[in-house]
């Protein structure tokens, strides 16, 4: 009787240590896994990101925005971007390590005229109306 427990006490802990070494690996920090060169769906433009900076260039605008984490236990993950005297705050979602998504709270900071656009463009495709995302995709380098 002692034996058996003896062995199920080892291979408890061996599955015990086993989950402990796989356990890092499949919860990633967003503060490491959002740097690198992501590239927008709509192809509108490309986002360098490193550890608190994000370079935007697209094809009518270039612009350098900075970021605080202020959330990064649980999806959608909150960060504060800021340029100039401008802030707002973004929601971050992985899909997984290739592709995101990022929700803008910004639509009190828009003009009238662009809510107005984004709300219809919302309805026709049956989404809520003051939601303003972009989905972006990691950029692989060319081998």
């Amino acid at each position: 009787m002692n034996r058996t427990r003896l062995i199920l006490l080892i291979v408890m802990l061996s599955v015990l240590g086993s989950l402990a070494l796989l356990l890092p690996g499949w919860f990633k920090d967003p503060r490491q896994l959002v740097q690198g060169e992501w590239q927008e769906y709509g192809k509108i433009g490309y986002v360098e990101v490193t550890d608190s900076t994000a370079r935007w260039r697209g094809s009518n605008y270039k612009g350098t925005f900075q970021y605080n984490w202020i959330q990064t236990d649980s999806e959608p993950y909150t960060a504060e971007v800021f340029r100039n005297k401008d802030k707002w705050l973004v929601g971050i979602t992985f899909e997984d390590d290739d592709h995101a998504e990022v929700d803008f709270y910004i639509m009190d900071k828009l003009p009238a005229e662009a809510r107005d656009f984004i709300r219809s463009r919302n309805r026709a495709k049956n989404r809520p109306e003051d939601e303003l995302k972009l989905r972006f995709r990691r950029v692989k380098a060319e081998k």
